[in-house]
């Protein structure tokens, strides 16, 4: 074999052996997920209504901040046991003076750079000392179901640190608000069933988990960037704390409606992505080795998992760039895709097997394609808060 031919066989193995790596963890936990247990609320005793902070970071949102603190408020919950706390950054007068106006605490903050850690670190600092038990956060956009709250505390009966609810999406009304909200199912599926089903830590959504308040708080006090969800999974890990996952407890999330949108919010979450992968990936194996950490290690190999639609474009054109008569691993890579395409497809929930489905697919190639950009764009996007316009609403029950 010439010198190139060696050349390229080394490449084809290197990716070879990354796409496997990729496609083995993803088939695991999607087939794990199918043996996730639904909860039998009816079996569980209510001895206790626990007290509820509802925090809500607002930044330049005031399109949607009303209307989500109206479904805040509206729970089927008794009233004296949960607050709603709206951290105000860069909102309108007319805005706040419409929030002044409802049973709800406003705490109005200003940064030199936003981040949603700062909001949230600043309202625990002010909220009053052994007044609630859980925090719930939730994103600016998300609209709890009317039994979300109940919900959740079903599920805290004994005593539970965390329970992170089943995030899902509010809208479906273009092709790229379909294929966020088929990444966010699949993502449950793999990342909070499967994981739950193997006795694997739940990865947190970002948004609608309810975690013991003072547990919550003093963990939040060593984070400021604008990837506190990823730190708090880490720093949850390593002190060992279970993530539980309730599916039937639903809130409902915004769903980008265009490429633009779709775009700089993947820039965010690839930031977060592979933010210091090396060092946490290394961190990941010594705590696994040294204390049998298996949840810190499984948290670390999500470092180096790339993001579904781009996983399933490598493998995609992998498949058709390789397989050829001149390329000895050819098949290698047709098997990686048809098996990494079965693992998304029975993560797919049925109401997704719909004609608005398949034309949103037809977007995958410009989906994979903003992927690249906002990976090459991704720098920086884990130290600042990437504004990202909202529009839609739920109307509340009457």
């Amino acid at each position: 074999m010439s010198l190139i031919q060696n050349i390229v066989l080394v490449l084809e193995v290197t990716l070879l052996f990354y796409i496997t790596f990729n496609v083995a963890y993803v088939f695991i936990y999607s087939v794990a997920g199918l043996f996730y247990k639904k909860t039998d609320f009816s079996k569980i005793a209510i001895t206790k209504y626990n007290k509820f902070a509802i925090l809500i970071p607002a930044y330049k949102h005031d399109e949607v901040i009303l209307n989500t603190v109206g479904h805040s408020l509206n729970q089927n919950y008794p009233r004296d046991k949960f607050d709603v706390i709206v951290i105000a950054d860069s909102l309108k007068q007319l805005t706040m003076g419409e929030l002044l106006v409802m049973p709800i605490n406003l705490i109005e903050v200003k940064f030199e750079e936003s981040t949603k850690a700062k909001s949230l670190n600043t309202a625990l600092a002010i909220l009053p000392e052994n007044t609630y038990d859980y925090c719930l956060v939730l994103d600016v956009d998300n609209v709890m179901e009317n039994d979300f709250l109940a919900k959740i505390n079903a599920r805290l009966q004994n005593d539970e640190v965390i329970v992170q609810g089943h995030r899902t999406a509010k809208n479906l009304d273009t092709p790229f608000a379909i294929l966020d909200g088929l990444s966010e199912e699949i993502n449950n599926h793999i990342f909070r069933k499967g994981h739950v089903a193997l006795g694997v830590t739940s990865a947190l959504s970002g948004s609608g988990q309810a975690m013991k308040y003072e547990i919550y708080k003093a963990l939040m006090s060593e984070i400021e960037s604008a990837v506190e969800d990823k730190e708090l999974e880490f720093s949850m890990v390593k002190e060992k704390i279970k993530v539980h996952f309730e599916n039937d407890a639903l809130v409902f999330d915004e769903k980008v409606q265009t490429a633009k949108v779709f775009s700089s919010q993947r820039r965010r979450w690839i930031a977060s992505q592979f933010f210091d992968f090396h060092s946490v990936l290394r961190k990941g194996v010594y705590n696994l080795l040294r204390h049998g950490n298996f949840d810190f290690f499984d948290k670390a190999l999500q470092r180096i998992i790339l993001p579904r639609i781009l996983l399933i474009g490598l493998s995609f054109f992998s498949c058709v760039i390789l397989f050829i008569p001149f390329t000895q691993l050819g098949w290698y890579f047709v098997t990686l895709f048809a098996i990494c395409s079965f693992s998304y497809i029975i993560a797919i929930p049925t109401s997704f097997y719909t004609m608005s489905t398949v034309n949103a697919a037809l977007r995958l190639p410009q989906a994979f394609g903003l992927m690249i950009l906002a990976m090459v764009k991704s720098k920086g996007g884990a130290d600042k808060f990437i504004h990202t316009e909202h529009s839609s609403t739920i109307k509340q029950n009457p």
